[in-house]
């Protein structure tokens, strides 16, 4: 996942708590997916494991919101700012995910849950080959939603940015490449043979789920150019909801997995996509509570969700030794009433740290040398041009 998600380094008044909301959700339906996966839950609570797969959707689909929002807003000046436009674009998306991603890689090289392993065997993660369009090991599983992420970063703004070399505005370049990477993973998804695109395989490969972040650029695109749109999908909010309740309510009885064709597969992740991006403009008008408890955790979570994400499976490790270690393994493990705070305890404290030491100095530093860079690079276009 996630992202998964553009934060600052500090709770700012900009932030739209709707938004924040939307992250939260997204996150621990995550966490609380995979740590059902642990214990022994009761039956009936464990079959709602399936649930982190629809917040991963829900993280993709706010993530092309948000960022397909700066990425109109920029491209607006990238017929004159063509290098310094998209190496800004780049420099802070990647200072955003980089350090923590690749921070929790070389853990995981050590502690990851299938076992340690070496860098010469794992290197192709350091460029998000992992998963490009094939299979992904075991290894670091979670960064196959990251890799979907980096991708987007990656290709989007290229496309935009050769619609507009060819002579279309931003409006018209937008929504090209919105419609490419649509149609794109569809068509991926469509060519495949039926044995191959089983949904708990396919979910995880980038090519087949680059749709879920160009939905998400589809309202950014209504939002800005048309509003009241937008503010008609806020308002009958409870219709993509009720769809996407259908969709997990399916799920649960066994589709995707069960589907026979191809068509049904594609279009089962085509309509989860297209439900949970079209419940962004509900999320976005929700204003705060009454309770400033409930309204400081939901900031908080979401605030550090990156490292809630990209750390919660070591928290689970982190636990599961301790318990090891201290013969506490039979009298907590397995009482989740015992073992479910306490994993939750860890993964909000180990993301407390990863984002005090690791996620926000990068924030920091990008923020402080990010005017610098932008300065430096429009420099050397003038001087190019000026040759």
């Amino acid at each position: 996942m996630n992202s998964l998600q553009a934060t600052s380094t500090a709770p700012s008044v900009h932030r739209s708590f709707g938004l924040d909301v939307c992250r939260t959700i997204a996150c621990l339906l995550v966490v609380f997916g995979h740590m059902l996966g642990h214990s022994t839950p009761h039956p009936v609570l464990a079959g709602f494991a399936f649930l982190a797969t629809f917040g991963v959707d829900l993280f993709f689909c706010l993530s092309g919101f948000l960022i397909g929002r700066i990425l109109l807003k920029e491209a607006g000046h990238w017929r004159e700012q063509k290098v310094s436009g998209l190496t800004g674009f780049w420099y802070r998306r990647w200072m955003r995910t980089l350090p923590l991603y690749l921070f929790f890689f070389f853990v995981s090289l050590r502690f990851d849950w299938a076992g340690a392993t070496t860098f010469v065997e794992q290197f192709h993660y350091l460029v998000f080959a992992q998963n490009f369009a094939w299979n992904m090991t075991d290894f670091y599983r979670l960064s196959w939603s990251l890799a979907v992420e980096e991708w987007f970063y990656y290709t989007f703004p290229l496309v935009m940015m050769l619609m507009i070399g060819l002579g279309a505005g931003v409006r018209r370049a937008a929504m090209i490449a919105i419609v490419v990477f649509m149609l794109v993973p569809f068509l991926a998804r469509m060519g495949l043979p039926i044995q191959s695109v089983r949904y708990d395989d396919a979910r995880y490969v980038v090519l087949y789920r680059l749709d879920a972040i160009g939905f998400g650029v589809l309202i950014a695109y209504v939002y800005t150019w048309h509003r009241p749109i937008f503010e008609r999908l806020a308002t009958f909010w409870y219709v993509p909801f009720a769809f996407a309740v259908a969709l997990i309510v399916l799920t649960r009885q066994g589709l995707p997995w069960t589907a026979g064709s191809k068509l049904e597969q594609s279009l089962f992740f085509t309509c989860s996509a297209m439900f949970f991006a079209a419940l962004i403009p509900g999320f976005f008008s929700l204003r705060a509570s009454r309770s400033n408890v409930l309204n400081r955790f939901v900031k908080y979570t979401s605030l550090i969700s990156y490292s809630i994400y990209l750390g919660h499976i070591f928290a689970f490790i982190l636990v599961i030794n301790v318990l090891n270690r201290y013969g506490l393994h039979e009298s907590i493990y397995t009482n989740p009433w015992l073992a479910y705070p306490i994993f939750i305890a860890c993964v909000y404290a180990l993301a407390h740290l990863t984002y005090t030491f690791v996620e926000r100095p990068f924030l920091r530093l990008r923020d402080v040398n990010g005017l610098s860079i932008l300065k430096y690079l429009k420099s050397l276009q003038r001087f190019g041009a000026g040759k």
